[in-house]
């Protein structure tokens, strides 16, 4: 029976060669009343591996192919279903690795963003008339400028922008999770903190010293914080090549994680010293597991028992505390990527120019020319003019498909 209705939720047997593929939800969204702006087909089955592996061969067979990264947000942005700032969110709000970015996200999604930067460009288009008018009708016995309101519009403008950017996360092209690495001697118990936080085991431990050759990372949400976990190979001197690798490789990693957990023991106490300096640089925590073996004998931000569970509370909330971004992104409206604050206070600059030359009434068309500038910059923004290799850097961090 054929999908005969826009918009609506059918129930469908889906059968290929006469077999059963499942029972799945079928919505058709007829052009252009649909996310890309395209006639699109969703289809809602069981999320086994098995079933969406079948779904993705039938529709291969078929003729179709996989989207690339982006590519129907690309579609949606080229058919004019939302503006880059929005297609920019959809990606930001795939990775957001907390609640507050989340929600920021989703706003930008729904315009609120492109709204005020649409608004700003209508009124620099406004104001340039006036400006333009004073350069065409020099002669006239009417005074453009003042009659327009010139100069304090564009100072209402430029505030709005400033407040704008004050208003602001700027979200990293890193896209990342907020990523915390395990790291020490071997055989303290790394891995077994570090399944503990998972809440399943997902390292092998072993009581031999160097089980862990090679970086194991999870994913953990905690507290609306989305949490990389890393756990990697023991430092020690070495002869076994493969081991050698993991630890060169997990003092490579401290640099590039956000906050790195020093899991030392009693047996190991002497080498704290060591680990402070390797990694002084870095945004650490010394902890001390196996509490329920002895105390420790020196000072340690966190005391914990990876096999009963003791102080592992408190281990969080010290991660939670060190990766979480201040106090003062609390208040923050939008979340703007380098590239628009780039645009922005490339506007600025042009907006003070312009204000300096209508001020004293002098080089008036340098002054229409920085506004013009100032509103293609807003354009660059919404993705109404962008240059050619902008799309490609935008899309290339969606995830497949979306």
């Amino acid at each position: 029976m054929p999908i005969s209705e826009n918009r609506k939720v059918f129930l469908r047997d889906v059968f290929w060669f006469g077999v059963l593929v499942d029972r799945c939800s079928v919505v058709f969204y007829g052009a252009p009343a649909s996310y890309t702006g395209e006639d699109s087909v969703e289809v809602f089955c069981h999320g086994g591996l098995s079933v969406i592996k079948s779904f993705t061969n039938m529709f291969l067979e078929m003729g179709f192919r996989e989207a690339g990264p982006g590519e129907f947000s690309k579609i949606a942005f080229e058919n004019g279903k939302m503006s880059l700032n929005e297609a920019e969110a959809v990606a930001d709000l795939i990775h957001a690795d907390d609640l507050q970015k989340t929600v920021l996200s989703s706003e930008a999604v729904a315009g609120k963003l492109s709204e005020i930067i649409l608004g700003l460009g209508k009124e620099v288009d406004e104001v340039r008339v006036f400006i333009e008018g004073s350069i065409d009708f020099s002669d006239e016995d009417y005074n453009f400028l003042v009659e327009g309101g010139v100069e304090k519009r564009l100072v209402d403008v430029r505030d709005l922008l400033v407040g704008l950017i004050d208003a602001s996360l700027i979200s990293s092209r890193r896209v990342l999770k907020k990523r915390v690495l395990f790291f020490g001697p071997p055989n303290t118990g790394k891995s077994s903190l570090f399944n503990r936080l998972l809440g399943f085991e997902r390292a092998l431990v072993s009581s031999v010293p160097g089980t862990t050759r090679d970086l194991i990372d999870s994913e953990m949400f905690y507290n609306s914080v989305s949490l990389e976990l890393v756990d990697s190979a023991g430092v020690r001197d070495t002869d076994d090549l493969i081991e050698a690798e993991g630890v060169a490789l997990s003092a490579c990693e401290v640099g590039e994680s956000d906050v790195v957990a020093v899991i030392l023991d009693a047996s190991t106490e002497v080498l704290a010293s060591g680990f402070r300096e390797l990694v002084k640089d870095s945004n650490y925590l010394m902890v001390f597991n196996k509490s329920d073996e002895g105390l420790p004998g020196g000072s340690y931000d966190c005391v914990v028992s990876a096999r009963s569970g003791d102080g592992v509370g408190e281990f969080k909330d010290l991660i939670l505390e060190s990766v979480k971004d201040g106090a003062v992104n609390s208040e923050k409206t939008y979340l703007i990527r380098e590239r628009h604050l780039g645009l922005f206070k490339e506007a600025l600059v042009l907006l003070d120019g312009c204000l300096k030359n209508i001020s004293r009434e002098s080089d008036i068309d340098i002054a229409a020319e920085d506004l013009r500038l100032v509103r293609s910059l807003f354009d660059e923004f919404l993705g109404v003019k962008y240059p050619d290799s902008l799309l490609g850097d935008i899309f290339k961090d969606f995830c497949i498909g979306k």
